[in-house]
Formats: structure tokens, C-alpha cells, sequence
């Protein structure tokens, strides 16, 4: 199946309403724009009101080499643009790294324009949705088997939205207002936190593809144990039974050293605790590798680390990092919320 087979489908989850002005942020060249004007249709039979914005990565790393520097300046005037629109579809067919021939002496003005342009995409949206074409440039950098990573996204996009945002609302409302979580995972490890105070966000349709699961950012300084995550994805190399540990929110220990000097890398509240997350995307048959559809299996459960402060939390940082695992059970305030991969609450 062709991936622009699967956008009336995709675009019927957004939940458009009639008139609002959607803004089509497209990364790709022109070569891809059959995908924008697929995108751009199905936004207007949806009551949508398309703006076509491309993001071409040869035009940029041209444009930042040819025009004077004197000139390359994007005032804050330029982000106003942006303010029209009510939602925002971020469309990926590559990320938004520069070209590999992007003048290098010009990466601060590059980097100054995409913190600006994010800022002005995300700042008082009703929507902000990231799709990411299932491309070989795309695999490429979740460093998976292109063929793997197609036939996984395209099964989970084809999936009924209807029933998905069913079950994510049902879920959602047995959840609101529970506190204490506790995570039994294998080898008999036990992890706890609390939700006091925090909201649970639905991946149901208006969030980064493919959609599926409910997720809260819980207190950060209330995480205490450790929990064992089966299999953990760092730079195209797969690490096997990871045991975290923490102590008041914070990752203190981890059994592998290379996921602690990755980890290391980053600034900010890299390490604290970000996120509880439920899998509810009954298409995603099996774990990947590529945390962004694994962590939307059925069956599934994850927690991160990192950057939350877009989501309901405070934490602040460049990562954000998910482990996807299948508990061995998990109990929100003493209620068994899972048993192994069934949710039973």
C-alpha cells in the first residue's frame, strides 16, 4: 500500500473543525509535493481552510548560502505568519537536520530560525500534529529496516479512529483523578510514582503518527525503584534487559554504561522522570525497535525520561527518551490497571 492511499484515513482522525485554518507545514522538495496536494484536498473535504508552507532542505541550505548574510535575517515580524493558523500538520518526509552541504559557518542562523519557527508553530494552536512519511530517510534515522518500518507504520495508520478515540476516552475517564502507580516488572522489580495534580493526554488523532495511547507526565520527584525494560534502542543498537533504578524522580543507575553516557549528554532534566504511557493501537502487531510506533502497541506500557514541560510537567531538555516494556502487572491506587498485556481496570 502506498503511503497516499492511507491519507483520507490519517486526515479523518485530526478532527478538523469546520473553517479552522490549517496550516500544512511540508519538509520535503518538489519532487514529494503529490503528498502535500493529497494532504491539502482531504484538509478541505474535512471543513479544514489548507495553507501550503514547504520547508524545502535544498532551497534552505541554497538559501543560506547564496544570499549575503547582511540579508539572512528572519525579524520577528516574519513568525507572525504563523499566527493565522489554528492548527498546524507538521509533514516529515525527511527530519528538519539541514542539508549535509549546508554552510557550516551558518548553522547558529539556522539553528536561531527553526527554534523561532517551532516556537511560532506550537505557541496557542487548537492542533499541532506531526506526521512522518514512512520514507527510507525516515527508517534511516530511527535506525530500522526501511521495509520493517513501512508495513509497521502503514498497519497503524489504517486502523479505525473511531474505535481508537473510544477506547482512549473510556480508558482516559477510568483514569482521571487516580494518584499512585506502581509497575511490577520482571525479575520481581517494583517501580512507583504519583499523578497527583496531573493530566492524562490522549494519542488518539491529534498527535505524532502512528497514533494510540494515553499519557500523563507524572510528578517528577515522585518516582522511587526500578523497573527492568526488556529491550532498549540507542543509535541503531539494540541493549537487552536494562535495569533502571530511581530515587525521588531521578535516574540514579542504569545496568547499561552506554545508555548512562548517552543520557549524559544532554542538558537540563535529562534524567528525571517524564511520562507513563499506555499502548491502545491494536495494528501494531510487535515491538520494532522504533520507540515511536512500539510505544503505541496494544499490549504495551512505557515510561520516559527527559522532557516534559510540553505535556503537563516541568522537566526541561533537549531529550526525551521512552521505555516501552510488557508488565508483568501494574496497579493504579491498589486497582490492577494491567495483567500482563491486558488492560482489565
Amino acid at each position: 500500500m502506498e503511503f497516499i492511499n492511507v491519507i483520507p484515513k490519517v486526515v479523518s482522525g485530526f478532527e478538523i473543525k469546520k473553517g479552522s485554518i490549517v496550516l500544512l507545514n511540508f519538509w520535503g522538495e518538489n519532487s514529494d509535493l503529490e503528498i502535500l496536494d493529497k494532504f491539502t484536498l482531504e484538509i478541505a473535504k474535512v471543513g479544514g481552510i489548507p495553507i501550503r508552507w514547504q520547508q524545502s532542505r535544498n532551497l534552505m541550505k541554497n538559501y543560506f548560502t547564496e544570499v549575503p548574510q547582511k540579508y539572512i535575517d528572519f525579524p520577528d515580524k516574519y513568525y507572525e505568519i504563523f499566527k493565522l493558523a489554528d492548527a498546524v500538520i507538521d509533514i516529515f518526509m525527511y527530519g528538519p537536520a539541514p542539508h549535509k552541504d549546508f554552510p557550516k559557518d551558518k548553522y547558529p542562523l539556522y539553528s536561531l530560525y527553526m527554534r523561532k519557527l517551532f516556537k511560532a508553530l506550537i505557541d496557542e494552536k487548537e492542533l499541532f500534529i506531526q506526521v512522518r512519511v514512512p520514507t527510507e530517510e525516515n527508517a534511516l534515522a530511527e535506525n530500522i529496516d526501511y521495509e520493517t518500518y513501512k508495513d509497521a507504520m502503514y498497519n497503524a495508520l489504517n486502523i479505525d479512529y473511531k474505535k481508537l478515540k473510544e477506547e482512549c476516552t473510556e480508558l482516559v475517564n477510568k483514569l482521571n483523578d487516580k494518584n499512585k502507580v506502581t509497575i511490577y516488572s520482571k525479575d520481581n522489580r517494583v517501580l512507583n510514582f504519583n499523578l497527583k495534580n496531573r493530566q492524562w493526554y490522549k494519542d488518539d488523532g491529534t498527535g505524532d503518527i502512528p497514533w494510540g495511547e494515553v499519557a500523563i507526565a507524572p510528578v517528577e520527584e515522585s518516582a522511587e525503584g526500578e523497573i527492568l525494560i526488556p529491550q532498549v534502542a540507542l543509535e541503531g543498537k539494540k541493549i537487552f534487559n536494562v535495569l533502571l533504578k530511581f530515587r525521588k524522580g531521578k535516574l540514579i543507575n542504569a545496568s547499561s554504561k552506554e545508555l548512562l553516557e548517552f543520557i549524559n549528554q544532554f542538558q537540563g532534566d535529562k534524567d528525571i522522570i517524564a511520562e507513563f504511557g499506555i499502548g491502545l493501537n491494536e495494528n501494531i502487531k510487535e515491538l520494532t525497535g522504533c520507540t515511536l510506533i512500539d510505544e503505541k502497541c496494544k499490549g504495551t506500557a512505557h515510561i520516559a525520561i527527559g522532557m516534559n514541560d510540553m505535556f503537563g510537567g516541568k522537566n526541561s531538555s533537549q531529550l526525551h527518551m521512552d521505555f516501552v516494556f510488557e508488565p508483568v502487572k501494574i496497579e493504579i491506587d491498589g486497582e490492577t490497571l494491567m495483567n500482563g498485556s491486558k488492560i482489565v481496570l
